[in-house]
């Protein structure tokens, strides 16, 4: 047990030599770039901090970690070097995009069950015959087990992201006014081990942690897994939304693992797994963006009081306990309907503010603090407006 313990850590410092962890690091460095030049287009600032996309998965990550490589080796699941490098493969073209959309287990390991399906009866001269029998040596079962407990890790994921974790964005309505919509997006690695043969690390890794089991020896291999997810939601609110998703997405992974495990007895059912897999992930993204595309803008100007698009961290708003998707209906006893009256009616106390807000219920509570100089001078809170670049032009012009 102690040299478990041992080679466990060896394992874990020698993740940090995986490219796959520092790929990880530049797709969330250049998708927070990205996102953070579109709030500033739309918004005139920065609304989150970057690497916010990563923001509060470690510890679903390293829990999840930790039980399914505790599971994977209890069972004694094994995949080869080749298999670890096409799924990792699959995870790099599948993100080189800076998208999550595509890292959902239902397409990282669906595609790579479908390629080790589809490699070995290829031509001799497409692919080298080692490599096809390495293809052929993997345990199809596990590793479609694995995919449906990936699906459930992102759709618990999806259940921990909170009301002011989505990020806001402009968009033009169809009567040509500026409204807002919430992209709802995460990413997350998963530290993996597996067990490898021990003659594909041998060769190369002279310090790999090796074991003997049933006579064979085996290295402790930890891969950094990739699992994201992205949606756009602009009809209803965006708490409710990614609820809605994580919830079918939960029956999703576990409809999966019952199918799988049932390919411990009838092989075809391991496919069947992996259709339901693929086929039920972009149903349910196709009808969640279908079932919004019918509804009207959330986020939208209104004659009963101001929506709330975004709460910048950090700032008063987020003090008063504000939430996405709320109303303000007064500011400091004054009725406001636009982002211009609320600016006004914020002018009329400069060291105290109170507002009336709106909840989901209905119900009307209060929030009050006192001012302080420099803070936001609209508290941090982010409406739906005309994009700023546009409000810019236009004083120019």
């Amino acid at each position: 047990m102690e040299d478990w313990l041992i080679e466990s850590a060896k394992g874990i410092g020698k993740m940090f030599l995986n490219p796959l962890l520092y790929w990880f690091v530049i797709v969330l460095i250049l998708a927070s770039m990205k996102r953070i030049k579109k709030e500033r287009q739309n918004f005139g600032t920065k609304i989150f901090d970057m690497f916010a996309e990563n923001k509060r998965t470690w510890p679903v990550s390293l829990v999840s970690g930790v039980l399914l490589s505790l599971f994977a080796i209890g069972l004694g699941i094994v995949f080869n070097y080749a298999v670890i490098l096409l799924l990792i493969s699959i995870m790099f073209l599948f993100s080189i995009a800076t998208k999550f959309t595509w890292l959902s287990a239902a397409y990282t390991f669906g595609f790579t069950f479908l390629l080790l399906l589809l490699i070995p009866v290829l031509p001799n001269d497409v692919v080298p015959a080692d490599l096809v029998t390495e293809f052929g040596q993997v345990d199809l079962v596990s590793f479609t087990i694995l995919l449906g407990i990936f699906i459930i890790i992102e759709a618990v994921m999806m259940m921990r992201v909170k009301r002011n974790e989505t990020f806001p964005e402009l968009i033009k309505g169809n009567r040509g006014k500026w409204v807002g919509q919430h992209r709802i997006k995460k990413i997350a690695i998963i530290p993996f081990f597996t067990l490898v043969p021990s003659g594909l690390i041998l060769p190369f890794i002279e310090w790999w942690p090796i074991f003997s089991i049933g006579g064979k020896s085996y290295g402790l291999l930890v891969l950094p897994l990739m699992v994201g997810f992205e949606h756009v939601v602009k009809g209803i609110s965006p708490i409710k939304g990614v609820r809605e998703l994580g919830q079918y997405i939960l029956i999703l992974g576990l409809l999966t693992v019952g199918f799988a495990i049932s390919g411990l007895y009838l092989a075809i059912m391991s496919i069947v797994a992996v259709s339901i897999a693929i086929i039920g992930r972009e149903f349910i993204s196709y009808r969640f963006k279908y079932k919004d595309q019918q509804l009207r803008p959330f986020f939208r100007p209104d004659q009963t009081g101001l929506v709330i698009l975004g709460v910048i961290p950090g700032t008063p708003a987020e003090r008063l306990g504000l939430l996405v998707g709320e109303k303000i209906i007064k500011v400091n006893g004054e009725r406001v309907f636009s982002e211009q009256e609320f600016y006004e009616a914020l002018q009329l106390s400069s060291s105290f503010c109170k507002l009336d807000i709106r909840d989901d219920r209905g119900e009307i509570r209060f929030v009050q603090r006192a001012m302080y100089q420099g803070e936001h001078y609209e508290l941090g809170i982010v409406f739906a407006k005309n994009k700023f670049r546009r409000r810019k032009k236009e004083r120019l012009a």
